[in-house]
């Protein structure tokens, strides 16, 4: 148990980046979003963006994710 409270507080350490990190992966977002509107199914390009859409949901989750467990994490410390 002691490894993986230090692993989160070295991910907690690096809590001001997330922010950067979630809005990144917006961005990503929106533009792979518009993107899709021109892509026909499937085309190679088009099984690559569905892929994309899955790496950014991962950092989406991810970084939103730890954001909210170190926010509450100092919260109750």
């Amino acid at each position: 148990m002691a490894r993986l409270e230090t692993v989160v507080d070295v991910i907690c350490d690096q809590r001001d980046r997330f922010p950067l990190f979630v809005a990144i992966a917006i961005v990503m977002g929106l533009l792979l979003g518009f993107s899709l509107l021109y892509l026909e199914p499937g085309t190679a390009a088009y099984a690559i963006a569905l892929v994309d859409v899955g790496l950014v949901a991962v950092m989406l989750v991810g970084f939103g994710g730890g954001y909210w467990l170190c926010t509450k994490r100092s919260m109750d410390e």
